[in-house]
């Protein structure tokens, strides 16, 4: 079984919103045979704890999987996440929905092995 880190906003969100989304997409990702493998982001004992924890998922996860696809969210965290996958040598995908724009932003396309415009189109191409 694959196993994929998902990274995604959490922060300035709902927390029931962030919940449920990561939840679809965990279930989405099982259907095709891989398993999500960070958690929910939430009750670490400070920024540290968290940091390396989720530096210690991307290490064991196969796949970097990240939903960019809010306009003008800043996904800082998800954009180290990305460069450290990368880094590692982990294959690195995005769904950037309609926010077209970042596919030319020269930073992200560097470490990012493909683009996909929804979820659905992400799940496909790992399903082949």
């Amino acid at each position: 079984m694959r196993k994929v880190y998902f990274a995604r906003a959490v922060d300035n969100r709902d927390r029931s919103e962030v919940a449920s989304s990561r939840q679809r997409m965990v279930d989405a990702f099982a259907s095709i045979g891989c398993e999500v493998i960070n958690d929910f982001s939430y009750g670490y004992k400070d920024d540290k704890d968290l940091v390396e924890s989720q530096l210690a998922n991307i290490k064991k996860c196969d796949i970097l999987a990240a939903d960019l696809s809010i306009p003008n969210h800043p996904y800082i965290g998800s954009i180290g996440e990305i460069i450290y996958a990368h880094q590692l040598g982990k294959s690195v995908y995005v769904i950037y929905g309609d926010y077209e724009h970042l596919l030319e932003r020269p930073w992200l396309t560097y470490h990012v092995d493909r683009f996909f415009r929804t979820s659905d189109d992400l799940l496909a191409f790992l399903s082949e």
